[in-house]
């Protein structure tokens, strides 16, 4: 599972990395590299090389079909979450674990029909 984001503010920070995962990356998805954080830039198999888009306070957009229950309602101004292993955001760390602080909330534009975005600020190193 991968969680497919959008870059609201492009700034071209990016580190030329291998695909650390266990598996295909997509452009365009989120992942966590170590203590990095980012965007990918092109899709790429298991070792291959790609750029991870790791400016720090970017602002990427999660649709509501990337974002777990929400816990805390997405509220602005709240940490965002990641989870590398279900590739799912959540605005709470979760009682099992395995979620990484993210970045900010920035505007919750959920619609409440289950539809709608989560615009969040990138923090520069993903807090485990």
């Amino acid at each position: 599972m991968a969680a497919t984001v959008f870059i609201e503010k492009h700034h071209n920070d990016v580190a030329k990395i291998k695909n650390p995962l266990d598996r295909k990356v997509e452009g365009g998805e989120f992942i966590i590299a170590g203590q990095l954080c980012g965007v990918v830039d092109r899709s790429a198999g298991i070792g291959e090389p790609i750029g991870l888009q790791i400016e720090s306070f970017l602002e990427i957009q999660v649709g509501a079909a990337d974002l777990e229950t929400a816990e805390r309602g997405y509220a602005e101004g709240s940490p965002m979450y990641f989870s590398q292993a279900s590739g799912r955001f959540a605005d709470a760390p979760g009682t099992l674990g395995g979620f990484a602080a993210v970045g900010q909330i920035a505007h919750n534009r959920l619609d409440g029909s289950g539809g709608g975005v989560v615009t969040f600020f990138k923090y520069p190193l993903a807090v485990a």
